[in-house]
């Protein structure tokens, strides 16, 4: 596959509308709407309610949690929908950082997302696809999962290469068949006709006497949840290739974060309608039991099956979705070059999408993946505040520039969810000091690197112009 320097123009086939920086818009509503919906929900969702369960402690506390990180996603959905129809271009979240505050903020935002988040989401999700599989071919053996991820990203890194439509119809197909899955499990849970469970079957330790922890506890259990939550930015990097792009990126930021409001509600409230909040903190295959509980051995297989479809889908969807993020740092002189330019016949970023995948692959084989993706997956949270801030910065600073979309509630919308990321980032680091300060530190350090690297690249982009 060559991945020779393209022709901006010269492979836009009759019928297609040429993108921003020769990139074809090929995607649908349908294509943005599930990418939205792929980037957000992955494996975490079956695990995430039992330490939401230990930190709030009661029923009303975990639902009122869930609802409330609901409606940050969605006011985060608002404030993405403005700024994605304003400048749709390829990069997304980068473009509007780079906008409102310059350059250097923009970078750091690309730097943390590329070192470590989505390369190391990319290796933990991988590995745990992996795990999962071989539930279903136990002749796998043990300590194939490393080399199975490992398959799977240079698979998937392959499709994506080979074309954007490729590559948004597998990420579709999963994203569709894991909604399936979801369904099945919420509608066997709220028909649940019992008491809840005190205790799940096979357990063997009893179940711990939860008290409810009131607001400190509902505001630590949004750190998990609003990390089940996030994702949807990731659409935004692939605005260059949405059809009619002011209209839908907006249109598919808001459905599909609502879609997946309605999807983890109604999860939660089925998993408490089995058991009680106590059983679930007490279980971590609390999914998988209670499902069993209410469709019998069936279940646990489509708990399985929902895993596997999460997991595989959320891979595909971010190999879609970040490498754009990739080639337009490069393109903009902040990054190599050589990763800048589009294949000739695909029209994908290939050469990104193939190193950005590489990378992961590497970050599979260190074990110290894990630990480092949740000591600087915070950073996150710090771009979602900064982006709040940047309607507004970017409503008095370009004025002219055409918004189909206008975020409700201005300015007090953005304001609050800007606000809302931060107590996110503070009880994080919060987490994060409290599992191990050296950790923290390293994570920190890795971001500080982006620093010397930015003024490195700058330094280089000045001098060859």
């Amino acid at each position: 596959m060559s991945l020779g320097t393209s022709a901006p123009d010269a492979e836009t086939r009759p019928g297609e509308e040429a993108g921003d920086g020769g990139y074809r818009r090929v995607l649908s509503l349908l294509d943005a709407t599930l990418l939205v919906v792929g980037c957000i929900i992955g494996g975490g969702i079956f695990f995430n309610p039992q330490k939401v369960a230990q930190l709030t402690g009661d029923a009303g506390g975990a639902l009122l949690s869930w609802g409330l990180g609901g409606a940050i996603a969605l006011a985060g959905a608002l404030v993405y929908a403005e700024l994605g129809g304003a400048y749709p271009r390829a990069g997304g979240v980068y473009v509007y950082l780079r906008e409102a505050f310059g350059r250097l903020p923009a970078f750091l935002f690309a730097w943390s997302v590329l070192l470590i988040i989505a390369p190391g989401a990319l290796a933990v999700i991988a590995i745990f696809f992996a795990q999962n599989l071989r539930t279903f071919l136990p002749a796998l053996g043990t300590g194939s999962e490393r080399w199975i991820a490992s398959a799977v990203l240079a698979v998937l890194a392959l499709v994506n290469a080979r074309g954007v439509v490729l590559g948004s119809r597998v990420q579709g197909v999963f994203t569709l068949g894991k909604l399936a899955a979801f369904v099945v499990i919420a509608v066997a849970g709220l028909c649940w006709s019992g008491a809840p469970l005190e205790r799940f079957a096979g357990t063997e330790t009893a179940p711990p006497s939860l008290q409810s922890a009131g607001i400190a506890g509902v505001w630590l259990a949004l750190v998990p949840i609003l990390f089940s939550y996030g994702g949807w930015q990731n659409a935004t990097f692939v605005a260059a290739e949405i059809r009619e792009p002011r209209r839908n990126v907006p249109r598919a930021m808001l459905i599909g974060a609502a879609i997946v409001v309605a999807v983890y509600l109604s999860f939660n409230a089925a998993f408490l309608r089995i058991a009680t909040p106590s059983a679930i903190a007490a279980e971590p295959r609390f999914a998988t039991l209670a499902t069993e509980a209410a469709l019998g051995p069936i279940g646990a297989r489509i708990v399985s099956v929902g895993i596997l479809l999460s997991t595989f889908g959320i891979c595909a969807a971010v190999l879609l979705a970040n490498p754009r993020l990739v080639q337009a740092i490069a393109a903009d002189g902040c990054f190599f070059r050589e990763l800048a330019p589009l294949h000739p016949v695909y029209r994908t970023p290939a050469r990104a999408i193939l190193a950005l995948g590489a990378w992961a692959i590497v970050l599979v084989w260190i074990p110290l993946t894990g630990g480092l993706l949740d000591a600087v997956v915070f950073a996150d949270w710090v771009f979602f505040g900064l982006c709040g801030l940047a309607v507004i910065a970017l409503r008095k600073k370009q004025p002219n520039v055409a918004r189909p979309y206008l975020c409700p509630l201005y300015p007090w919308l953005p304001l609050a969810f800007s606000a809302c990321a931060l107590a996110v980032v503070v009880a994080a680091l919060r987490n994060a000091w409290t599992g191990g300060a050296a950790l923290l530190a390293i994570g920190a350090g890795l971001l500080a690197l982006g620093l010397p690297v930015y003024w490195a690249f700058e330094l280089r982009r000045r001098r060859t112009g």
